[in-house]
């Protein structure tokens, strides 16, 4: 079954499509002409890119070579374990650091990244922790016609960081975890009006502890689209996921079919609408209700003035790493990028998944709320300064009570001159 499951990622992983296709998709639209380039917002379970860019995008300008970002601050936590409703609070200092190197040519770019943090408790010495994060991105344009895109991450964390799990909504109990990811896609003109999309993705969770399954996934997705105006678009999306829910179940397969429909309503506004089905051929094995189910859901692009918005609602059938199960769910999210001159910043993002129709594993269907801040000032040319909040609710489910968990964080840090505006950093 492994092999099965590892196989099929190398099979697929030739082109990949980077229009957010994926066990926790968001299709996002792109606006058709950005007047003043913005940072687009980085919500959880969001792609960078949310369709095929034109050569002339990939690479607008030669980068530096080289990238750095290193600074300390302080991090309050209501409840460090995440485990029961009234946890321990704690007080924390945390330094932090990245390193990256870009290579650049006028077709592509490609980064590679370091970034570690340590999270270390006064008085809990037990619960200090540290966070390491190896990444790699990169895009080709090999042709005026076709686009490449790739990633890989490795990280050595926790659960309260780990993205696959971000993504599904999985709340869990602070506990270790690596976590390993990989993508690879293209996107190739074939016509005046048809572009063909094809994407690939694996990813895979190990949790360090015995009560936890750990969770992969391959999936790959192909993607014809059609250019039926100036202002719409049309495509079909076909795409073949596997899953390995360890020694909860073995593996399965998840069929998802779909229509999609792109309007541009204004040049900073963009609406993508999906609709189609999902078919799981052992429902039992992946602990659903029904083999079929009702996939597809909303994005919205906005930009206003220099401010960058998107806003989506989805429906689909995702694997819960972890707790050896998929799930139906509905998830709901919004985030916004917003440059207040030149030296402030707000960044806000908020996500809401709900399991449409519980059952199984009470902590596996029970619903997440997350809903995250961070206003960064500028000081200097090199210095900044940011603060940051995060809030985590994991509702009731069978017999487990409510948990919730606020955090907040003042940091300085030393940016290299291309540096780029802060991210929260509360458990990210």
């Amino acid at each position: 079954m492994r092999v099965r499951l590892w196989l099929l990622g190398a099979a697929l992983g030739l082109p990949v499509l980077p229009v957010g296709l994926g066990a926790q998709t968001l299709p996002v639209p792109t606006l058709p002409s950005a007047p003043e380039p913005t940072p687009s917002p980085e919500a959880p379970q969001m792609p960078p890119h949310a369709a095929a860019q034109p050569p002339e995008v990939l690479a607008p300008m030669r980068p530096r070579p080289w990238e750095y970002a290193t600074g300390i601050g302080v991090r309050w936590d209501s409840n460090v374990s995440f485990l029961i409703p009234d946890g321990p609070s704690g007080l924390a200092v945390v330094p932090r650091g990245s390193l990256a190197r870009v290579f650049w040519s006028p077709r592509g770019q490609l980064r590679a990244e370091a970034a570690g943090r340590w999270v270390g408790y006064a008085d809990q010495d037990l619960r200090s922790r540290g966070y390491l994060d190896l990444s790699l991105d990169g895009r080709y344009s090999s042709t005026p016609s076709t686009n490449w895109r790739a990633s890989a991450t490795y990280a050595l964390g926790h659960s309260d960081a780990s993205q696959p799990l971000v993504a599904q909504g999985v709340l869990l109990q602070l506990v270790k975890t690596r976590t390993l990811t990989g993508g690879l896609g293209m996107s190739r003109r074939i016509g005046t009006r048809t572009s063909l999309r094809i994407d690939a993705r694996i990813q895979r969770v190990e949790f360090d502890s015995p009560d936890l399954f750990d969770g992969a996934s391959a999936r790959g997705t192909i993607g014809l689209e059609h250019r039926l105006g100036s202002r719409s678009t049309a495509a079909i999306v076909y795409s073949l996921e596997e899953v390995l829910a360890g020694s909860a179940g073995g593996s399965y397969s998840m069929h998802f079919g779909s229509l999609q429909w792109t309007r541009v309503l204004s040049p900073r506004t963009a609406l993508l609408l999906e609709g189609g089905a999902s078919y799981t051929p052992d429902a039992t094995r992946a602990s659903l209700d029904r083999k079929q189910s009702f996939f597809g859901g909303a994005s919205l692009n906005r930009q206003v003035r220099r401010a960058s918005l998107i806003a989506f609602v989805r429906r689909e059938v995702v694997p819960a790493f972890g707790v050896g199960a998929s799930r139906l769910e509905v998830r709901a999210g919004l985030s916004a990028a917003i440059p207040m001159g030149r030296d402030w910043g707000l960044r806000m993002a908020s996500t809401h998944v709900r399991p449409d129709s519980p059952a199984g594993s009470a902590q596996a269907y029970a619903s997440a709320d997350e809903a995250s801040v961070a206003l960064f000032r500028r000081l200097s040319g090199r210095l900044e300064l940011s603060g940051d909040a995060l809030y985590r609710r994991r509702g009731a489910a069978s017999s487990l009570p409510s948990i919730e968990a606020f955090q907040a964080g003042l940091f300085l840090t030393l940016v290299s001159p291309s540096g780029r505006a802060s991210e929260p950093d509360t458990g990210r």
